[in-house]
């Protein structure tokens, strides 16, 4: 037994006093801190959506060159579910909140009175002997619903951090199907090709059957650990997937609650807070216009904004095609379609002397260029870095690239539009103009319809071929001319 007069026991001593202090004023911190988290997701949730929708339109393309698509679905998908991770740790913080404000007023109405005069209320029959036996003190009211709170309060860290493990898991087991995909539409279908296709489809599975039973024992409060000749062959099982799913950071409090707390009392409380989530997202997605149709961007029967930049909000992307205007008041329509790295693909088999057409101009190259201008001062080191042809590759590039479109008006195909590469003033989005002289066409309402030549997402992961190029519909909108 250790002396508490020694230096050791002295300091174990101080921080039990330390501890103690700070969780008698811990319900200060948990205020703070939930105010702020509050304000935080409140204020964030619309900058982190903007956020996610400009790392989505340029850089996870799906079928963009050097870039799985099954990596950047899972990619997405973990983009995708922070909002309602983030929606939900807000709902949590309110109740929290809520219930606080409800124990600070407790804790003030205590301070005048706690007692309750139940002979002068005057009960009978059996309200006499009911209510006093279950109406809790002011005093026991409040230790209780500090308990709640508290609870509450570190409950709502372990679910969102929970949610997050989830997503981790499920995204990195799709990006290991990716693998699968890939060999399954190799075009070398070798036997040894196949029997690493086997093998993947085998790893996937046997991956996914381990990340259930791992989220199985959690939901089953440790059940697997506690059996005898199973937890020899959980043991491993637990350790990979508690650093896969980062469960090594938040398992103190998974372990202190149920070891504290009921199961009843935590599958309570689980329940109401998943049913609170599920009652506000279907809040956010109730649609009561059910006559109207649904919007698209094919039909000159429905009006996009988007598509106008005039009418386009600005923290909203082209995805398609853009006109300055729906009226057209100089005869010209300015047509913007818009480059997308998912056509990598396409482009690569129709367009292949286009790949990399920005020229490189390293620190080493530019290096190499000044050495060989001091050398020889005939050569200008622009003329040493940038390839002579370059104009006309754009041109070749350029022709070739525009093939993939074909733009009717009225119905009729457009022949022949002159085109150029444009970085547009919206956000910065890629692609190309052309300029169409309308002038002749009349006043009045008129057609835009643009197609496109497009591959199926499997010929994108295998790689396209001529056979799966198809020209489809990409967008119908109307113009009229003043």
């Amino acid at each position: 037994m250790m002396n508490r007069d020694s230096p050791k026991g002295k300091d174990e001593s101080k921080l039990r006093r330390w501890v103690a202090n700070l969780q008698l004023e811990s319900w200060q911190l948990e205020l703070l801190i939930t105010g702020f988290s509050i304000f935080l997701l409140a204020t964030g949730i619309g900058e982190y959506n903007e956020i996610n929708r400009n790392i989505q339109e340029n850089k996870l393309n799906p079928g963009a060159n050097g870039l799985n698509p099954l990596l950047s679905i899972s990619i997405n998908f973990i983009l995708d579910t922070i909002p309602i991770g983030m929606k939900f740790f807000l709902i949590n913080l309110l109740i929290h909140l809520l219930l606080r404000g409800f124990w600070i007023g407790i804790v003030g109405l205590s301070s005048v009175s706690n007692f309750i005069d139940y002979d002068k209320l005057g009960f009978k029959g059996k309200f006499r002997k009911f209510m006093p036996e279950n109406v809790r003190s002011l005093d026991e009211l409040i230790v209780y619903l500090d308990k709640i709170s508290s609870v509450i309060f570190a409950y709502t860290f372990l679910l969102v951090f929970s949610i997050i493990s989830v997503v981790i898991v499920f995204a990195i087991g799709m990006s290991l199907m990716s693998v699968t995909v890939i060999l399954s539409t190799s075009q070398e279908l070798t036997v040894w090709v196949g029997i690493l296709n086997l093998l993947a489809i085998f790893v996937v599975l046997f991956y996914f059957i381990l990340a259930v039973i791992f989220f199985l024992d959690t939901l089953f409060f440790s059940a697997f650990k506690k059996s005898k000749w199973f937890s020899v062959l959980y043991y491993p099982i637990y350790r990979v997937f508690s650093v896969i799913s980062l469960s090594i950071l938040y398992r103190s409090i998974y372990y202190h609650l149920i070891t504290t707390y009921k199961r009843k009392q935590i599958v309570g409380i689980s329940f109401v807070l998943v049913i609170v989530l599920i009652v506000t997202l279907k809040a956010d997605a109730l649609d009561v216009n059910v006559f109207y149709p649904e919007r698209t961007n094919i039909s000159e029967q429905y009006m996009v904004d988007e598509v106008y930049d005039d009418l386009r909000a600005d923290d909203h992307f082209i995805h398609r095609l853009s006109l300055p205007s729906k009226y057209v008041e100089n005869g010209f329509l300015e047509l913007f379609l818009r480059y997308n790295p998912k056509d990598n693909g396409i482009l690569e088999l129709l367009c292949p002397d286009s790949y990399k057409l920005s020229p490189e101009e390293g620190v080493m190259q530019g290096f190499k260029a000044g050495m060989k201008a001091q050398m020889d001062t005939t050569l200008n080191v622009d003329e040493l870095i940038r390839d002579k042809n370059y104009e006309a590759k754009l041109i070749e590039s350029l022709f070739c690239q525009t093939q993939i479109f074909e733009i009717y008006i009225d119905g009729e195909l457009y022949p022949n539009p002159e085109y150029a590469f444009k970085t547009h003033s919206s956000n910065g989005e890629r692609g190309y103009l052309t300029i169409i002289d309308v002038a002749e066409l009349g006043r009045g309402k008129h057609l835009l319809e643009v197609k496109k030549l497009k591959a199926g997402g499997t010929a994108r992961l295998r790689g396209v071929q001529t056979s799966d190029l198809k020209m489809e519909p990409m967008s119908k909108l109307n113009f009229w001319i003043q």
